[in-house]
């Protein structure tokens, strides 16, 4: 098996031909979040910290339904390599169906957070701020998770390019909406962060519904719809032992080795609450940035579940072995590139957001951490991306328990608050704990990626 050039070029065009229009929607979405951040903390450093909590907290809700219906492309992708155009939207429309439950239990959940609120020491006014925007958020969530069904049967087919443009009509509605929401405007009060939760309501309920006219009036999708009609039940009859099932069984660990993941930052936030509103809002500010770079390697992990997974379901060893190897390349240039940016211009980043020299100054030295751990994180999310494309999430699901759980959260707890290997560091022990995490998920996870492919091509 030979690696050329051109087959490295020939891969890295079809990659990027995947993963850029799903890197620009993901920019765009992550979009939605640093509008929310940039608006809310204009009106005050208090909806600043409501909106770091906000979203800390919603995050991992979002993720649980998201992880599950991300096992749809891989699922489709592999019956695309196999030309098997019949189980392809028996997927879709039981996607459907497991969305719906999915985004229900997700707005029940965030409408009965106080509890969790009242155990954080949190001034009145940020308390009641998260406390809004939560329930106002918790109503978007069916329609985000429909709309996640719809996108992750396209992205299957390897079609990314309607993601993309939903998702800057998305980013488009969100800025008027929260303007409104937010400061106000004629018969609408101000209501500051809360607004935001109104607005992206209103924003997740509306990618959906342009999703949905998308799908059935697209002439692609035809071939693959013509023998199920919209209104006949038989169409949208539940089929758990070949629906359903299949996309349980690959997207629970798949959504627990994400949620894993997002929870060590949202818990980060949830521990590091009684440290201050002016760390909290530090924490925002870099967390923000992040998760907004990590949309590059993440829309490559992404691109490859597809590419893997077609390679995969031709049972082609030459094809996934390219792919491997232009994906891996690819993930540490990014890394590389990403790190440097957040450690060079950094204090430049932060003062997009504030130009609070406390809050500058701690910023500054948690971007130094992320700039630490970049190339890690590119590596590990590729190798999971890779992994789903072969239809294994149960040991990424555990490498990202022990990973981030027992060595992020877990150690980072012990750098922050106590004096058992160093004197304690403050919201920076995390940091620490987050910096040794990823570099252990990269190594394990490459490691089962390598155990995974020779089980497979022998």
């Amino acid at each position: 098996m030979k690696m050329t050039w051109f087959s490295f070029k020939e891969e890295s065009n079809l990659l990027i031909r995947l993963a850029f229009p799903i890197l620009l929607a993901q920019l765009a979405l992550t979009g939605l979040g640093v509008v929310d951040t940039i608006m809310s903390g204009r009106v005050g450093t208090n909806d600043l910290a409501a909106i770091g909590l906000g979203t800390s907290i919603m995050l991992p809700v979002f993720m649980f339904a998201t992880g599950v219906l991300l096992a749809i492309t891989p699922i489709i992708s592999k019956a695309k390599g196999q030309n098997n155009t019949k189980a392809i939207p028996l997927y879709l429309f039981q996607g459907l169906w497991l969305a719906l439950p999915l985004g229900i239990t997700s707005l029940v959940i965030l409408m009965n957070l106080d509890w969790l609120l009242n155990l954080l020491s949190l001034n009145a006014q940020v308390y009641q701020l998260t406390q809004d925007y939560l329930f106002y958020i918790a109503f978007g969530m069916p329609g985000v998770a429909l709309y996640q069904a719809l996108r992750f049967f396209w992205e299957g087919l390897g079609k990314t390019l309607p993601t993309m443009w939903i998702s800057f009509l998305a980013l488009l509605l969100n800025i008027p909406l929260n303007a409104v929401f937010i400061y106000g405007l004629g018969p609408v009060d101000a209501m500051g962060a809360a607004g935001c939760g109104v607005a992206s309501t209103l924003v997740m309920w509306a990618m959906f519904f342009i999703g949905m006219v998308y799908v059935l009036k697209n002439s692609e999708y035809k071939p693959y719809l013509k023998d199920y009609k919209i209104l006949k039940l038989q169409t949208w009859k539940i089929n758990w032992q070949e629906g359903i099932k299949p996309i349980l069984a690959l997207g629970i660990p798949n959504s627990l080795a994400l949620l894993f993941e997002v929870s060590l930052f949202s818990f980060i936030a949830v521990f590091i609450a009684p440290l201050g509103t002016m760390i909290l809002a530090a924490h925002q500010i870099a967390l923000n940035f992040t998760s907004l770079t990590f949309m590059v390697p993440l829309s490559l992990a992404m691109a490859l579940t597809v590419r893997v997974g077609y390679g995969f379901g031709e049972a082609n060893r030459n094809k996934v072995h390219i792919t491997l190897f232009t994906g891996f390349v690819w993930a540490i240039f990014i890394g590389s590139v990403l790190a440097s940016i957040s450690f060079i211009l950094r204090v430049q980043i932060i003062e997009i957001y504030t130009f609070d020299q406390q809050v500058l100054v701690i910023a500054s030295i948690l971007l130094i951490f992320a700039a630490m751990y970049q190339v890690f994180d590119a590596v590990q999310v590729c190798a999971a991306g890779a992994l789903r494309g072969f239809h294994d999430t149960k040991i990424t699901m555990w490498v990202t328990l022990i990973s981030y759980w027992g060595i992020g959260l877990g150690l980072g707890y012990i750098f922050t608050y106590t004096n058992w290997i160093v004197e304690p560091m403050g919201v920076q022990g995390f940091w620490l704990g987050i910096v040794l995490g990823l570099i252990l998920a990269a190594i394990l996870l490459s490691l089962r990626l390598r155990q995974i492919y020779y089980v497979h091509f022998k």
